[in-house]
Formats: C-alpha cells, sequence, structure tokens
C-alpha cells in the first residue's frame, strides 16, 4: 500500500471511503461538484493509502488538530477519526500504511500525543494505543430525585440569539487541570443559530441567586429519557463546576420533566462518585464507559512535563514499533521546584512499557497499581519509584472527532 497526505481534489474519496465504511449516504455527482470549492482545513488533515502510488484511495483517516491540556502545559494532540477502509481493501494494510504516515508527520511537527475512539481496543493497539480514562454513564429515574437538598439558583433556557459565552467559559473551568481535554474557542459551533432547536437539542444554564453560572445541560429526548452524554449521533453534555451546580439542574429536570421523561441519563469523569450526592439509589444505573485510547507521538516531551511527586529516579523503556524516535530508554530525573531531567541512557530499565501505556499513566488516566494488571509492561525493579510518576489525575477528552 502506498500512503500520502491528501489534497484537497482527493478529499471526495475520503468521504466516499467513510460514506462506504460507516454506511452513510454519498451523491458521487454532488461530490465531484462540491470537491471544486475544496480547500485545506488547518484543523485537519486527512490520509489515504492506494494500491498504486497514485491510484484512487482504498482507505483514509482524517487528523484532527487540537491543543490539550497536559499537567499545566499546552500540548498538540492528533486526534484520529474517520478510519474507513472499502470493503474489497480490507485486511490489507492500507489503515496501517495511513497511521504510520499521520504518526510520523505528527511527530515532525511536535505532536506530542494522539487520542481515537477506538470500534475496536485491540485492533488499534497493534498501532501502539492504550485505553485511556472512562466515564460513568448514569440512568437515573426523575421521581428518584425527588429528596434533593436545595441550594437556590435558577435555571434559563438558552434559544437561538441568546448569547451562548457561559457555556464555553464554564467548560474551560471545569476542564482548567483536566489532563487531555481540549482547547475550545466556543463550546460546540453547531449550537449557534437555528440549529439546536432544528435538532432537537436544547440548552439549559444553572445560576446561583448571585447570577453566577455554575451548570449547563444539552439535551435531546431519546424515547422516554432526557439524554445529556456526549456520543457521535448526539454530543450533548452535562457539566458543572461544584454540587450545587449538579444539584441545581437535576432539581430543575425533576420539576419540569417529571410528567414527560422516565429518566435522565448523563456522564461524569470516572474519578466522579455520585453514590453520596443522589437521594435514591436502589433503581439507579450506571455503567463505565471508555474514553477513547492514547498514545505517546512524543514520548521524551511527556517525560520532561509530566508533573511527579517529591524526588526520584526512574529508568523507563519505552517501545514503539511505528516512531523509532521513542523506541528507547529514558532516565526520569525529579525533584521540587525544577523541571525534569530526561536522558537517553545505556542503564537498565526498572519498566518497559509501550507508548500507548506511557502516555494513559503520565496522563493519570491509570495509577501505579494498575501495572500489575497490565500484562504488557515488564517491572524489573519492584523497589522503583513507581506512585511517585504514575498516579491518578483528572483526565477526560469531551470532544469527538
Amino acid at each position: 500500500m502506498f500512503a500520502r497526505k491528501l489534497n484537497p481534489a482527493e478529499y471526495w474519496q475520503a468521504r466516499r471511503a467513510m460514506a462506504v465504511a460507516f454506511e452513510g449516504v454519498f451523491e458521487q455527482e454532488k461530490e465531484l461538484e462540491k470537491s471544486a470549492s475544496d480547500k485545506e482545513d488547518p484543523k485537519e488533515d486527512l490520509y489515504g493509502a492506494s494500491i498504486t502510488p497514485e491510484g484512487p484511495l482504498a482507505a483514509s483517516i482524517v487528523i484532527n488538530n487540537k491543543q490539550v491540556r497536559f499537567d499545566g502545559h499546552i500540548l498538540k494532540m492528533g486526534g484520529v477519526g474517520g478510519v474507513a477502509t472499502l470493503p474489497a481493501q480490507r485486511r490489507g494494510g492500507a489503515i496501517r500504511a495511513c497511521m504510520e504516515l499521520a504518526l510520523r508527520e505528527m511527530y515532525d511537527k511536535g505532536y506530542a500525543l494522539s487520542h481515537l475512539y477506538p470500534f475496536s481496543t485491540s485492533y488499534y493497539r497493534q498501532f501502539g494505543f492504550a485505553p485511556a480514562s472512562q466515564w460513568l454513564r448514569w440512568k437515573v429515574k426523575l421521581p428518584d430525585l425527588k429528596r434533593l437538598p436545595k441550594f437556590g439558583g435558577s435555571v434559563a433556557q438558552l434559544f437561538p440569539g441568546d448569547d451562548l459565552s457561559p457555556l464555553s467559559r464554564l467548560y474551560n473551568k471545569v476542564f482548567e487541570d483536566t489532563n487531555f481535554s481540549c482547547l475550545r474557542e466556543v463550546f460546540d459551533k453547531d449550537l449557534e443559530g437555528d440549529k439546536p432547536l432544528a435538532s432537537k437539542r436544547w440548552i439549559f444554564l444553572w445560576q446561583d441567586d448571585m447570577g453566577e453560572a455554575g451548570a449547563f445541560m444539552v439535551c435531546s429526548r431519546v424515547g422516554s429519557s432526557l439524554i445529556c452524554y456526549p456520543n457521535f449521533g448526539l454530543p450533548n453534555a452535562l457539566l458543572f463546576t461544584d454540587a450545587r451546580g449538579l444539584i441545581g439542574l437535576l432539581s430543575f429536570v425533576y420539576s419540569s420533566f417529571i410528567a414527560n421523561f422516565e429518566s435522565i441519563e448523563f456522564s461524569v469523569p470516572g474519578h466522579m462518585d455520585l453514590t453520596a450526592l443522589l437521594p435514591e439509589l436502589s433503581s439507579m444505573e450506571y455503567i463505565p464507559v471508555l474514553n477513547g485510547m492514547a498514545r505517546a507521538v512524543n514520548a521524551e516531551t511527556l517525560l520532561k512535563l509530566c508533573k511527579c511527586r517529591g524526588e526520584g529516579e526512574l529508568v523507563i523503556r519505552v517501545t514503539d514499533g511505528i516512531l523509532p524516535e521513542n523506541n528507547d530508554t529514558f532516565a526520569l530525573s525529579f525533584a521540587p521546584g525544577r523541571d525534569n531531567r530526561v536522558e537517553r541512557t545505556s542503564s537498565a530499565p526498572q519498566i518497559t512499557m509501550d507508548a500507548g501505556d506511557l502516555a494513559v499513566l503520565l496522563g493519570g488516566a491509570r495509577e501505579s497499581r494498575s501495572i500489575e494488571l497490565s500484562p504488557g509492561i515488564a517491572l524489573s525493579d519492584s523497589g522503583a519509584p513507581l506512585e511517585q510518576v504514575f498516579y491518578r489525575k483528572p483526565c477526560q477528552v469531551l470532544d469527538l472527532f
């Protein structure tokens, strides 16, 4: 297979591959007309693979160019989406060719991380990705919200033409210290104008008694449930800065929608426990949902910038079958009040892991105790200061791509 970065004249072929792979609608004549006005977008890069160097595409992927938070720093992250192969060309190495080229170009352009949402975790492990954080998806019956405590405040519905800037301010406040979270100029461009009402999405904003916004939800009806969690069909959300905001929204849902819906469904980060907050749990449901997969694009950068606890040294062997620059042994030295020191070394490693496990452990999606349950990680020094380097931190990606 021959991989290449696509030029705008080839974008229609990528859209065709995605339409076929995801069983969508594709009108080729209209797409060919549209292709005449296709232009490069700085927010994304398209890659394709073909059997011959300039032949028609057998497969394509889209790299969404993002900036993300990581331990107090802003890094470049490539969000992998639109992974599509025409059925007749599957299992021929087309996606591998695209992925290898995309990761190479990400590394060369200074990217540190990559993230994706898998159809199969085992499939993407072969490209160095590892399961990242989790959401806890709650389904609560509305009658079970009756005994929530009272914190006051009020809820307003936002309509076309209303100021949506509180949504982006709240998003940035909620995720300001959350690793892997994407920077956003606006919360969701699809909430502008008439789009939300046309797609039957509603926006509700909670403010405290002083008029300070503290929570919002973007929601839709699915059957008898009010859906407030993000998925590819409905990128909804329920975000709050503290318990008052969440309770304010849930109290509003109970009083306003008890006659319209049976339940509300929303997601919170996996480290957030609501069992002490909700008044009735006997009929509630919550399930963990994978928040995608991640991998290091530049292992050395992550090691230099990660926040470690106390003072110590750790020698880490990183394996990477795609980017040889990562495939090395690194001596990490850390201490309070100074930057991490990272050197490539010939010393024996205390721990060995791939680029995916490195990203999710340094990002805080997992902690050191998870290592014994990770067969892909080899620990050769039981006295290594693992808990000083690998510990749980807020780590979540709300963006879908």
